[in-house]
């Protein structure tokens, strides 16, 4: 992408409010048709036309990422193929059409030529203000194919070592794309916002990656391969990826809701095929000839071995991940797509320089139908991902430096470590959520007190009380108990004076700490 293009004066998309820059229109377009994805793989551009009197029941637009790779291969290719087990065992003729031209992507959905794109649910919210084009063609999410699992990386300097070291710092990263979500959420972690950093708003992932390999940013939110780049550049590590934070940020299709409603029957078969091909790419061979179709379907010049690292880092959802999603399991306590979409409107309605007023709510951006459809996938290669298993605790581990602390103030009366249904909802809001974004990451809860008392009784006390935070955490979450580590720390870790009584209070807190790799 040209970023000298974003601020032309009079240059606008059709179908975009007039009062957002051009920049921002284009930003809007290009993540929800697809461009950004999970970021792994990203090639030249390349339209890829479907010929005249095709006979295609559903048609999709795509760019070019790894994503797709296993309903590509479903279906033999990215025409409509009689031969292919899309149609042999699902009956359904399917055609994925090259687009890198996002205008047209938008301008096909629009006219009925394309039956679905592709978008990214955390981003989605910035493209479904009520007055944008994609918001008045109703379009709903139906399926989620893929998690991003090690495909975004935040990249640092070497002497950034915790979230709260990056206050002040230039952090090149291109907003209205995943990697904004990664950003912000990395900065919340820590306590921190946009307005706590100097963030340097890139036209795209390659340019923030130059931004930092060239020096002129002191961190990065970048695509892989690009991180290896950024590594070998200069002295630099990895703060955060999306395989410390797997849950946020998730890749789908979406449809208008006059041609979800009436080709519904044609939706639930191709979802069927999809998410049974999903299933297989468990299977190393079958994942190596995914990536083999998708190359000679999309004509991707690179070689085969860097489409299969794109793969690899990807969760490709399969249908029990999808049920969970859609809020269709009453036993999940992960992150739903209605939780991810409603927070990330949240965050991007006043903030990184968006003006949205009026964002479609989940409810009316999704359309669990289709899945809700599908009630033969049965067997273990269907079953949703469990929580993420974690080796037993080390004493290491009792020291290891943390990237980032959040401190809760939980009120406990004197000598006691139970927990009350205040304090539950105090955890719950405060560190529920952050623990599943972060599920990839080990947690040390640290328990301190003020210096009034026995010091080894309120070490021994300060223990159990971060051990009340860390059970509660597992019971409520279904997270592996080896992910807590517990810390009784009593008055050993003061950070404030235990000479007044809003110091003691202060230094009677439990600090929630998320560990690096």
């Amino acid at each position: 992408m040209e970023t000298g293009y974003q601020n032309k004066p009079g240059f606008s998309i059709p179908g975009f409010p007039q009062k957002w820059t051009f920049g921002f229109q284009l930003i809007v377009l290009l993540l929800i048709v697809g461009v950004i994805g999970a970021g792994v793989y990203f090639g030249y551009p390349y339209m890829n036309k479907a010929s005249k009197g095709n006979t295609a029941e559903l048609r999709a637009g795509f760019n070019n990422f790894v994503g797709f790779a296993p309903g590509i291969d479903m279906n033999g290719g990215a025409k409509p193929n009689k031969e292919s087990r899309m149609y042999k065992e699902f009956g359904v003729l399917f055609e994925a059409i090259r687009m890198d031209d996002m205008q047209k992507l938008n301008d096909a959905l629009k006219n009925g030529d394309l039956d679905f794109i592709f978008t990214t649910t955390d981003i989605s919210p910035i493209g479904m203000d009520r007055s944008s084009d994609l918001a008045k063609m109703s379009v709903m999410q139906f399926l989620k194919i893929d998690d991003s699992r090690g495909a975004d990386v935040f990249i640092v300097d070497k002497s950034i070592n915790t979230v709260a070291d990056l206050k002040g710092k230039k952090i090149a990263c291109a907003l209205g794309w995943p990697s904004n979500t990664l950003l912000h959420a990395t900065l919340e972690a820590g306590g921190l916002t946009e307005k706590d950093v100097q963030i340097l708003p890139m036209g795209d992932p390659f340019a923030a990656k130059t931004a930092f390999t060239t020096g002129n940013a002191d961190a990065t939110v970048v695509w892989s391969p690009d991180d290896e780049e950024c590594l070998k550049s200069r002295d630099a590590k990895v703060l955060t990826s999306t395989e410390l934070l797997p849950n946020i940020i998730m890749d789908g299709f979406i449809a208008r809701k006059d041609v979800l409603e009436k080709k519904k029957d044609l939706f639930v078969k191709l979802s069927r095929a999809w998410l049974v091909a999903n299933a297989e790419m468990s299977d190393p061979a079958k994942m190596a000839k995914a990536a083999q179709t998708y190359k000679i379907a999309f004509e991707v010049p690179d070689d085969v071995s860097i489409i299969l690292d794109g793969m690899k880092k990807i969760h490709y959802a399969n249908y029990g991940d999808n049920i969970n999603f859609f809020g269709l399991s009453t036993d999940f306590t992960g992150l739903t797509g209605q939780q991810l979409y409603t927070k990330m409107a949240r965050v991007y309605k006043s903030s990184y320089g968006n003006n949205l007023t009026n964002i479609v709510p989940w409810a009316e951006a999704s359309f669990p139908g289709v899945i809700q459809a599908i009630n033969d996938l049965k067997g273990d290669a269907h079953v949703a991902e469990g929580q993420i298993q974690f080796a037993a605790p080390t004493s290491a581990d009792a020291k290891t430096p943390a990237v980032a602390i959040k401190p809760i103030i939980i009120n406990f009366a004197t000598g006691t470590w139970g927990l009350t249904s205040e304090m539950k909802d105090k955890i719950e809001n405060q560190l529920g959520q952050l623990s599943v974004e972060f599920a990839g990451m080990k947690v040390r809860i640290e328990g301190n007190t003020d210096n009034v008392g026995d010091a080894s009784m309120n070490r021994e006390l300060s223990q159990k009380r971060a051990k009340s935070v860390a059970d509660y955490l597992v019971k409520t979450y279904n997270f592996d108990p080896n992910r807590f580590i517990i810390v009784g720390n009593g008055p050993d870790k003061p950070v404030s004076s235990n000479s007044t009584e809003e110091g003691r209070a202060t230094n009677r807190r439990t600090e929630f700490q998320l560990l690096g790799k």
